[in-house]
């Protein structure tokens, strides 16, 4: 297959397990790529603030960046903004009342800034599995009294909402809410949500890229790990699944690679972007 994008997503996928580096062989499977001409589109549900160091390092191949699961995308080098779908209040608001009546956590993403109660972090702290988001929030979470309000406050728009801790209970009563709403939706864990504009999705954030690029999303290699990355795998010429990825993401994929913590991402590039068979 004539690949001539890779987009990527971060966590899970091209990041190791410390969620901030690539490894050695990644790197230059990436680096060999781009010198054949392959454009590289990292495909994240992080915001601009908070890309990884191996971003903010802006790699030879860097260029353009899909973020909030498909809600901006942007020059990486620059930060310029080339097309953006945010959420207004009046779309958060019943989904806000509707996550504290069934004492799910609720954050909101705006302006790279994660806002949510002292009670929701209180709930989140006593969650497990939560260490590295948990650090996320400690340098880019702020507390508000109450979240409603502060959505309703003048001009803001928000990138994303984070839910946590979603029983099966409680989906059973959050989805028929989140039916009514016109609100795109994915999962990123068994048991946390990211929620975006409805025409936020990281199939249509690599679409925009392609666009702009000139590049058919027939010559699209999509690599992925989570719910999030569902639309993309199934959208792209050649969707990748993550060996860890759950089984419901590699059934949206093409084919299925090793898992982060055993270079799939590298093996992926080099199969099917570079011809080489490796292991």
């Amino acid at each position: 297959m004539d690949i001539r994008l890779i987009a990527m997503d971060l966590d899970g996928t091209t990041l190791c397990p410390d969620h901030a580096s690539f490894t050695p062989r990644l790197e230059a499977a990436l680096l060999e790529a781009h010198r054949r001409g392959v454009a590289i589109v990292p495909a994240t549900g992080r915001q601009y603030m908070l890309l990884p160091p191996p971003l903010q390092a802006l790699p030879e191949w860097a260029n353009l960046v899909v973020l909030c699961n498909g809600t901006e995308v942007r020059r990486l080098r620059t930060g310029e903004v080339l097309s953006a779908h945010y959420m207004a209040a009046e779309e958060l608001i019943p989904l806000i009342q509707a996550a504290e009546q069934l004492g799910v956590p609720i954050e909101l993403s705006t302006n790279g800034t994660l806002y949510l109660t002292q009670a929701a972090l209180e709930r989140e702290r006593a969650m497990e599995g939560l260490h590295f988001h948990l650090s996320v929030l400690e340098q880019w979470g702020q507390m508000v009294e109450d979240l409603e309000a502060f959505a309703a406050g003048a001009g803001r728009v928000f990138e994303k909402a984070n839910l946590l801790g979603i029983t099966p209970a409680v989906w059973k009563a959050l989805s028929p809410i989140l039916e009514t709403l016109p609100l795109s939706y994915a999962w990123a864990t068994s048991a946390s949500m990211e929620v975006t504009c409805r025409e936020a999705t990281k199939a249509e954030g690599v679409r925009t890229v392609c666009r702009l690029l000139g590049v058919d999303m027939a010559h699209v290699m999509a690599i992925g790990d989570s719910g999030n990355d569902i639309s993309n795998l199934a959208a792209a010429g050649l969707g990748v699944a993550m060996g860890n990825a759950p089984d419901e993401v590699k059934a949206a994929a093409d084919a299925v690679t090793a898992s982060n913590a055993e270079d799939g991402a590298a093996q992926a590039i080099e199969r099917f972007v570079l011809g080489r068979e490796t292991a």
